[in-house]
């Protein structure tokens, strides 16, 4: 017995004149656009991407570096440490096709993470050793 539901749109009409003809979003591999025909009023469609389209955005995935939070959302210490561990850990996982050519190439891991910290000692100025104690700021918590 075959089903009539579906969980997303494929290639073709979205919405036209304020209609929506498919309600869920696009599926995996189709991108949502809005076209430029001023007597249609700008109807959106699910337009299929070609491969290349396809890893361009993939790539982006991996290598946009989220927005900085504002001060007022990092105030609670507690959560500000675990949230900048989690988004660490997300940049990390972002950059690892970098990180395993380093190590591919012949680079320790001890000499990534040698150079990691003293990238982050010129970053924020501050000592190793006093950096998390002395710090207000969100981006030296790491």
């Amino acid at each position: 017995m075959a089903s009539e539901k579906f969980t997303c749109c494929m290639g073709g009409w979205k919405e036209m004149r304020g209609l929506k003809l498919c309600p869920n979003p696009c599926c995996p591999g189709y991108e949502e656009r809005v076209l430029k025909m001023p007597l249609l009023k700008n109807p959106v469609v699910c337009h299929k991407l070609t491969k290349e389209e396809l890893q361009k955005k993939v790539l982006e995935k991996l290598t946009t570096t989220p927005l900085p939070l504002k001060e007022k959302d990092m105030m609670d210490e507690p959560r500000r440490i675990i949230r900048a561990s989690s988004e660490y850990e997300d940049f990390l996982y972002r950059h690892r096709l970098f990180f395993l050519r380093l190590l591919n190439e012949g680079y320790s891991r001890k000499e990534l993470l040698a150079n990691l910290e003293k990238f982050l000692v010129r970053l924020c100025h501050v000592p190793p050793v006093c950096r998390s104690s002395q710090s207000t700021s969100p981006y030296n918590t790491l």
